[in-house]
C-alpha cells in the first residue's frame, strides 16, 4: 500500500494499491494551496469527498456545487468531475470505494444513483479512522482497513437516512453551537459570535452549554482542537507550526502551551514517539 504526496500539496497524502477485496481503490487527506486545481477526471467507482476547511467549487455531471466545511460530495461511477476554479487554501478527505464489494459484506447499506451533496460533518470521524488505518502500522491491518471502509460507507448511508432521533434531549442552541465547534474548530470563535448565531445572550449560552456538556464552549473547542491535533501529529507530515495555524491557534507557542495543558505532553514528544 504505497503512500505518496502528489506535487503541489501543502501537506497530506494519496494512498492506493489496496487488495481488491477491501473495496478501496484510493484514499487520502490533503491540504492544498491557493493555486491548486484538480483537473477533470472520473472513476469506475464512487468517489467521496469531505470538505474540512475552506470553500471549494466543483463541477460534476454538468452541475456546479459549492463545498463548505462539513459538506459531503459523493460522485457516482463514470461521472466526470473537477474543481471548477482555483480557490483559497483548503483541506479535505477523499476515498474511492467499490460499493459492490462493500455490499457483499453489508447488503443493507445503500447509496444514491446521482451526485450527492449535503452537510455531513459526522463523516469526519469515519474518515479520520480510515486515515489512521492507512498511516499507522497496526496489528490486524487488513481487518482494520475493511472495517474502516465499511464504517465510512455506513456513515454516508446514514447521512441519506431520516434525521437521527436523539435519545437524550439537548437544547437546540447547544446542539447548533456544538455542531459549529465540531465542524469549524479552526475558527477563532468568541462566545459573543456563538451567541449571535443562536440569538441568545452570551452568559446564558455559556450556562446552557456547560449544563448540558459539562464544560463551557471555549474548553469544548480546545478539546476538539487537541483531539484533532493528536491525530495529525500521529498521521500527517504537516509541520507543527502549520498544524497549529490550521487548528485555529495564533502560533506554535500558543498551540504547544494549550496542548501540554490538556495532555501533559508536548507536540514534539507525541510526533517523535510515532517513529519508535
Amino acid at each position: 500500500m504505497p503512500l505518496h504526496r502528489p506535487s503541489g500539496l501543502r501537506a497530506g497524502f494519496h494512498a492506493d494499491g489496496f487488495a481488491p477485496d477491501s473495496g478501496l481503490l484510493h484514499a487520502g487527506e490533503q491540504w492544498v494551496p491557493e493555486q491548486f486545481l484538480i483537473e477533470p477526471h472520473e472513476h469506475p467507482v464512487w468517489e467521496i469527498y469531505l470538505q474540512q476547511h475552506g470553500v471549494t467549487h466543483w463541477m460534476a455531471g454538468g452541475e456546479s456545487y459549492a463545498l463548505h466545511p462539513g459538506h459531503l460530495f459523493a460522485v457516482p461511477p463514470g461521472v466526470r468531475h473537477h474543481l471548477a476554479s482555483r480557490s483559497g487554501n483548503h483541506h479535505f478527505y477523499f476515498a474511492a470505494i467499490d460499493l459492490d464489494v462493500v455490499a457483499k459484506r453489508q447488503p443493507d447499506l445503500r447509496m444514491p444513483r446521482a451526485v450527492l451533496h449535503r452537510e455531513a460533518g459526522e463523516l469526519a470521524y469515519a474518515f479520520g479512522q480510515l486515515v489512521r488505518e492507512l498511516t499507522t502500522r497496526y496489528e490486524y491491518a487488513e481487518t482494520g482497513l475493511v472495517l474502516a471502509v465499511d464504517h465510512l460507507v455506513l456513515a454516508v448511508s446514514r447521512s441519506l437516512a431520516p434525521t437521527a432521533v436523539p435519545q437524550l434531549a439537548m437544547h437546540p442552541a447547544v446542539r447548533t453551537v456544538r455542531r459549529l465547534l465540531d465542524q469549524e474548530f479552526d475558527r477563532r470563535w468568541t462566545l459573543k459570535e456563538l451567541a449571535e448565531r443562536v440569538a441568545l445572550a452570551p452568559a446564558y449560552l455559556a450556562e446552557l452549554f456547560a449544563a448540558e456538556l459539562g464544560r463551557p464552549p471555549h474548553r469544548y473547542l480546545n478539546e476538539r482542537r487537541i483531539d484533532r491535533a493528536r491525530q495529525l501529529l500521529e498521521t500527517s507530515d504537516m509541520t507543527i507550526t502549520a498544524l497549529a495555524l490550521s487548528l485555529g491557534f495564533s502560533s506554535s507557542q500558543h498551540f504547544a502551551r494549550v496542548f501540554r495543558q490538556y495532555t501533559g505532553r508536548t507536540p514534539t514528544s507525541v510526533r517523535s514517539s510515532r517513529s519508535r
